[in-house]
């Protein structure tokens, strides 16, 4: 994420919206705490999970209310 992107995200999250990164590239993951300090920006790392399957999942966790850990949490379990 480029600087401008990140520090709206990061106003964005703390505001109480559920921000979850994720990656369009064909192989590999986005790791927790790796390229950005996701505890500090509230954010959830959607690790080995598409943008279309880190979305749909994002929908059902909203569905009710749930902590940004435990959001985490399903982003590793699924």
């Amino acid at each position: 994420m480029n600087k401008v992107t990140l520090e709206a995200a990061g106003r964005t999250a703390k505001q109480g919206v559920v921000v979850v990164r994720s990656s369009r590239v064909p192989t590999g993951s986005v790791g927790r705490n790796v390229e950005v300090n996701d505890d500090d920006m509230s954010f959830v790392a959607s690790d080995e999970l598409n943008p279309q399957k880190a979305r749909i999942l994002l929908m059902l966790a909203l569905l009710k209310p749930r902590s940004t850990a435990e959001i985490q949490n399903l982003c590793y379990t699924y």
